[in-house]
C-alpha cells in the first residue's frame, strides 16, 4: 500500500508543468518519486509500505541523489533527451542490481531536508533488492515475461463487465482504449486469452456490428471519432489476421469508409467530422488513417485509392527535412512530437508496399529518434504503441534499440507488487488521461514487448 503519497492524478498526471517536471514510480523500489529540469536528484512523494525502499527507510521529501556512490545527471525537458538523467540512471540502476544471484544490495545516497527551508544533510540508505530478472541482462527474455504477465493480468482485472474497458471520457475513449488492449492481447498470444479477446472485439463491432455509427457514416461520435474510428479498424484488422474471423470484415469496412467520408477535397481531416483547426487539419488524423486502410487492405477490404491518394499527399507535403511528419503541412511546425504521425505512416507503407523510400526515410527518423516516442502530442502511450512495431516491421534490431532506449521505463513501470504503473512524458499528456492510466499503463507495457514475437500485422507477421 503506498503510504502519504500525493493524490494518484498529482503524482503521475501530465507532464510539462512551468517547472518541466515529470512524476514517476520507483520501479521494485517501491514508491513515487519527480523531477524537476536542471536539479540532479529524484524527489520521493510516495513510499510503498513493506517495499525495500520503505524497509531501508526512504520517506517522503528525501531526495535521492546517487546509486552506489554514482551521481545522477541532471534532468533536462529536451525531448531528445528522453529520461536521460535520475529516471533513466535510477531506473536502469535497479534493474541492474535485481537481476543479481547475490549480493542486491545497494546503498542510496539521499539529502533529507532536517526542518523546513533546510538544505537538509546527505545519509546513505542500505536497500536489499528482491531478486527479479533484468530486462538489460541475460534473463532478458525471462524478464520480459514476467512483465508480461503482469500486464496482461492488470489489464485483465480491469475490464468492464460487458468485456470491454472503461475509459474516462465515454464511448469514443472505450473504443481507442479497448481496441488497443485487442492489439496487445492478440499480440502477446497466450490462448487463454482467447475469450476475453472475443469479447472485447464483439464489442468493439457494435450494436448489430455497425461499430457504433450511424447510417450516415458522416456523422458521430462527438470527440475523437476519428481516432476511434481509426484504431477499430486496426484492432479489427490484428483480429482478423490471426483468427481468420470474417464478421470482422464488414465492420473494417464501414469504420474505413467512414473515415474516407470525412476527409475534405484537399486531403486534410480532423478530430471528428469537421476538419478543424481552422481548415488547417490534423496530420495525425490522417497518419492513423492511413494505417486503419493499409491494415485493412491487407486481411482483403477494398482500399478507397482517391481517399489514400489524397491523404498521403497531404502527409508528403508534411515532410520535415529530419525525416518526421510535422503537426500541419506548413514549415515549422516541428517534430519534436512526430512519433505517432511519422509511425503510422510508416507502418501503414510497410503494410501496402508502397513508396518505399518514403517508408524508409520516415524509418530513419524513428529510429534516430527513439527517445521522443513518449512525446506524441498530447497521448504519448500511442506514439510508443505504434512506434514499436513500425520499427520491428522494417528491421528487428531497431525494435531492439527502441526497447534498449526505453529499458528504464519498463523497469520503473513495475512496481514490487507486480502493478503496472504509467509514465507520461515531457509535454501534454492530457490523451492519455482520457484513457485512463492504469488501463493504458498495462497495455503499453503488454504491447512494447508482445511486438517482438512477430505475431502483429502492423508488425510485419505475414510478410
Amino acid at each position: 500500500m503506498l503510504a502519504r503519497a500525493l493524490p494518484l492524478l498529482a503524482a503521475l498526471g501530465c507532464a510539462g508543468s512551468g517547472l518541466a517536471q515529470e512524476r514517476f514510480p520507483l520501479g521494485v523500489l517501491g514508491g513515487e518519486a519527480m523531477v524537476t529540469a536542471g536539479e540532479a536528484f529524484a524527489s520521493v512523494t510516495g513510499v510503498t509500505e513493506g517495499a525495500s525502499g520503505s524497509v531501508a527507510g526512504l520517506q517522503i521529501g528525501d531526495q535521492i541523489l546517487a546509486i552506489d556512490g554514482a551521481r545522477f545527471p541532471a534532468h533536462t525537458k529536451r525531448v531528445d533527451d528522453g529520461g536521460t538523467g535520475p529516471q533513466r540512471s535510477l531506473g536502469e540502476a535497479l534493474d541492474d542490481v535485481a537481476d543479481r544471484e547475490e549480493g542486491r544490495t545497494l546503498v542510496l545516497l539521499v539529502r533529507r531536508p532536517v526542518d523546513a527551508g533546510s538544505e537538509g544533510r546527505e545519509i546513505e540508505l542500505q536497500v536489499e533488492l528482491p531478486a527479479r530478472p533484468g530486462l538489460g541482462g541475460v534473463r532478458a527474455a525471462e524478464a520480459r515475461n514476467a512483465l508480461r504477465r503482469a500486464a496482461a493480468a492488470q489489464l485483465l482485472r480491469l475490464r468492464h463487465e460487458r468485456g470491454h474497458w472503461d475509459a474516462p471520457v465515454g464511448l469514443t475513449g472505450d473504443r481507442v482504449l479497448t481496441a488497443w488492449a485487442v492489439v496487445a492481447l492478440v499480440g502477446h498470444g497466450d490462448p487463454a486469452h482467447a475469450e476475453a479477446i472475443a469479447r472485447a472485439v464483439d464489442w468493439l463491432r457494435g450494436p448489430d456490428e455497425l461499430a457504433w455509427l450511424p447510417e450516415d457514416l458522416g456523422r458521430g461520435p462527438d470527440g475523437l471519432g476519428n481516432w476511434a474510428l481509426a484504431f477499430t479498424s486496426v484492432a479489427l484488422a490484428e483480429h482478423h489476421h490471426a483468427t481468420g474471423d470474417a464478421a470482422d470484415l464488414p465492420v473494417i469496412a464501414r469504420c474505413n469508409r467512414a473515415l474516407a467520408s470525412r476527409m475534405d477535397a484537399e486531403g486534410k481531416m480532423g478530430h471528428d467530422v469537421s476538419v478543424g483547426y481552422s481548415g488547417k487539419g490534423f496530420n495525425v488524423v490522417n497518419a492513423m488513417c492511413q494505417l486503419a486502410w493499409a491494415a485493412g487492405v491487407r486481411v482483403g477490404v477494398p482500399l478507397d485509392e482517391a481517399a489514400w491518394q489524397l491523404s498521403l499527399d497531404q502527409l508528403a507535403a508534411s515532410l520535415d527535412p529530419n525525416g518526421g511528419v510535422r503537426y500541419w503541412t506548413m514549415k515549422g511546425t516541428g517534430t519534436g512530437d512526430a512519433s505517432l504521425r511519422s509511425s503510422s505512416l510508416c507502418a501503414a507503407l510497410t503494410l501496402t508496399g508502397q513508396r518505399p523510400e518514403l517508408r524508409q526515410t520516415l524509418f530513419a527518423y524513428l529510429d534516430a529518434h527513439a527517445s521522443r516516442a513518449r512525446e506524441a502530442h498530447a497521448v504519448g502511450s500511442l506514439g510508443m504503441l505504434v512506434q514499436a512495431p513500425a520499427l520491428f516491421a522494417v528491421d528487428p534490431g531497431a525494435y531492439e534499440r527502441f526497447l534498449a532506449e526505453w529499458r528504464w521505463y519498463l523497469a520503473l513501470m513495475r512496481g514490487p507488487d507486480d502493478r503496472i504503473t504509467y509514465i507520461g512524458g515531457k509535454g501534454n499528456n492530457g490523451g492519455d488521461s482520457y484513457l485512463g492510466f492504469d488501463k493504458i499503463a498495462a497495455v503499453l507495457a503488454l504491447h512494447l514487448l508482445a511486438v517482438g514475437d512477430g505475431r502483429l500485422l502492423i508488425a510485419g507477421s505475414g510478410d
